[in-house]
């Protein structure tokens, strides 16, 4: 019995190298968060407010090589790579951003309604293993720096 444990030992030992370790720790964020508030300062994220943000006609759009293409992924526990969720006393709204390797800076879009669509656009730092925000843009505007380990948030009024 005991050789059969010093052989799964040495197995495991030996099928393990630095590169599969490495994998293992990954790093992907690339997530944002936003609360949303009108003129009044009121939370227009939460559904009870009668002039909510309705989840249902949120769209995002990922640029990809020149072309915008609508996120949706069935099988992800968030299909559309957005959430709503409340949050101590209020709703926010999760992103997560476009990440694609090919653009130097890339840009999603968020597509509120019919009318009204917000773009974001990120650099990041990139290695072997992570891909890490450094800085955000909203409409151009730049809203966010990793300064500090401060998570991406920001008050959006609409």
């Amino acid at each position: 019995m005991k050789k059969y444990i010093v052989l799964i030992i040495s197995l495991t030992i030996i099928s393990c190298n630095e590169e599969s370790v490495e994998e293992l720790n990954s790093t992907l964020d690339v997530g944002l968060e936003f609360s949303i508030v009108n003129s009044n300062g009121e939370d227009i994220l939460n559904p009870s407010h009668p002039d909510c943000i309705k989840e249902s006609n949120i769209k995002l759009y990922y640029l990809i090589d020149g072309i915008k293409k609508e996120v949706y992924n069935p099988n992800y526990d968030f299909p559309r790579n957005f959430r709503i969720y409340e949050h101590q006393n209020e709703f926010r709204i999760g992103i997560f951003q476009n990440h694609s390797e090919n653009e130097d800076k890339p840009l999603t879009y968020i597509q509120w309604n019919e009318s009204e669509t917000d773009t974001i656009e990120a650099a990041y730092y990139r290695s072997s293993n992570a891909i890490i925000q450094k800085k955000i843009w909203l409409n151009g505007d730049l809203i966010w720096e990793s300064i500090n380990g401060t998570n991406p948030y920001f008050i959006l009024t609409k």
